[in-house]
């Protein structure tokens, strides 16, 4: 019995990391969001106003240069854009940025 209670357990959890491991198009909400945020820490209004107003149109350039790999329980997003990288992975209907092209920078 407590054999089938753990089986029971993990497929549940495994059920909801398939159901809930995140399509491309959550992708591009997440990436819309955090340049809408990025562009309110500006100290020009003008600039935070245009990141606002065109930030959803930047996100849907940055994931088409996405390639998504899909790995049932979760998915990797690497996103190369002019000489810039970012990874992040997809899991449980969250975004995890592992490689950021602020976090390379050396100067």
């Amino acid at each position: 019995m407590k054999l089938f209670s753990i089986v029971l357990i993990l497929v549940a959890l495994f059920g909801l990391l398939a159901y809930s491991n995140p399509k491309l198009d959550n992708y591009d909400q997440f990436i819309s969001q955090r340049i809408t945020e990025e562009t309110r820490k500006e100290k020009d209004p003008v600039a935070g106003a245009l990141g606002s107003l065109l930030g959803g149109f930047a996100a849907n350039l940055m994931t088409k240069q996405t390639v998504r790999k899909d790995y049932v329980f979760f998915s990797t997003y690497d996103t190369a854009f002019v000489n810039e990288h970012m990874r992040a992975i997809g899991v449980l209907n969250n975004f995890y940025i592992t490689e950021n092209p602020e976090s390379k920078r050396g100067d």
